[in-house]
């Protein structure tokens, strides 16, 4: 048998990480019957450890008619707009003091993404270079932008 080329060895070398990929993916799977969020996933959880987070967005990037340093107060609602920049991804952290729901673009997308956030949750808004804006909803709370998990 001859012995393989530098490609083959490199194609085979991919062939098995696409397998050990599977694998590992599966093995790491809830054994859910509904469509579980990716993020619960080992396989994601470790590459999201080794590849890290976007970094966030620059507060010079915000600006909102309801906004005071790093506080938006909303009543009613309140547009939250991110300019565009050289980045490709960014997230901009909020945290609400009130349950609030939240409108927006998904990154690379024109797909609306809607979701309910409830009091004292922070959640992270991935933004591409496009930027976006981010409509917030709720009868009157106010609402963190940017810190920490903690």
């Amino acid at each position: 048998m001859p012995a393989l080329t530098r490609g083959q060895k490199i194609l085979a070398a991919v062939a098995v990480l696409i397998v050990a990929l599977y694998v590992t993916g599966v093995a790491t799977q809830n054994d859910q019957q509904s469509m579980a969020d990716p993020t619960d996933n080992g396989l994601v959880q470790a590459l999201g450890d080794w590849f890290g987070d976007p970094d966030p967005v620059d507060p010079a990037d915000l600006t909102a008619p309801c906004r005071t340093g790093d506080t938006l107060t909303v009543e009613g609602s309140c547009v939250l707009t991110v300019a565009r920049a050289d980045a490709d991804l960014r997230e901009v952290a909020l945290r609400p003091d009130a349950a609030l729901h939240l409108h927006t673009r998904a990154p690379h997308d024109d797909t609306a993404l809607d979701r309910d956030v409830p009091a004292g949750e922070r959640i992270k808004v991935a933004v591409d270079g496009d930027g976006v804006d981010i409509t917030l909803t709720c009868d009157k709370c106010t609402v963190t932008v940017g810190g920490s998990d903690g």
